[in-house]
């Protein structure tokens, strides 16, 4: 793949996988409420395999890899406001912060070829369901982690 963006749009991924583990594992660790902590939890685990599959596509496409250091503390920090914010608000702020996210995410997938699309792709959806899974919390969906729990178990 070759577009200007390309190299920062990879590295974001990596840089979204590291603030989103930390953002979540530290929302789980503030909140008081239980049922809210297994939802912070799972989002961590989507962000930890989807960190798992952006180390193995580095590793199979021979790219290096930098680790985001500051982005583990950005995380830190707005997860811990997550985790003791009024759930709504919480869910509003995950929501639109999906988008800037996703807009790379998918520029991705527009410029990889073929043979990489299943792994843009899933970028793209992890994203995806994270903004869903807000959505549907703010609406008070019983399933608001459908989308990831289907991509855990992919």
């Amino acid at each position: 793949m070759d577009y200007p963006e390309y190299k920062a749009d990879l590295q974001r991924i990596h840089e979204s996988e590291v603030y989103g583990i930390a953002l979540f594992a530290t929302a789980a660790r503030m909140t008081k409420d239980p049922a809210r902590r297994e939802k912070w939890l799972a989002l961590k685990a989507l962000e930890e395999a989807t960190l798992v599959r952006y180390l193995a596509h580095m590793r199979e496409t021979g790219q290096p890899v930098r680790h985001p250091r500051t982005w583990g503390m950005k995380g830190r920090l707005e997860g811990a406001a997550l985790g003791v914010m009024p759930w709504r608000a919480a869910m509003k702020l995950l929501a639109d912060g999906t988008a800037p996210f996703q807009e790379r995410f998918q520029r991705l997938q527009a410029h990889a070829p073929a043979s990489q699309q299943a792994f843009f792709g899933y970028v793209v959806a992890h994203e995806k369901a994270i903004e869903a899974f807000a959505q549907k919390e703010r609406n008070h969906a019983f399933d608001s982690l459908k989308a990831v729990r289907a991509l855990l178990a992919s």
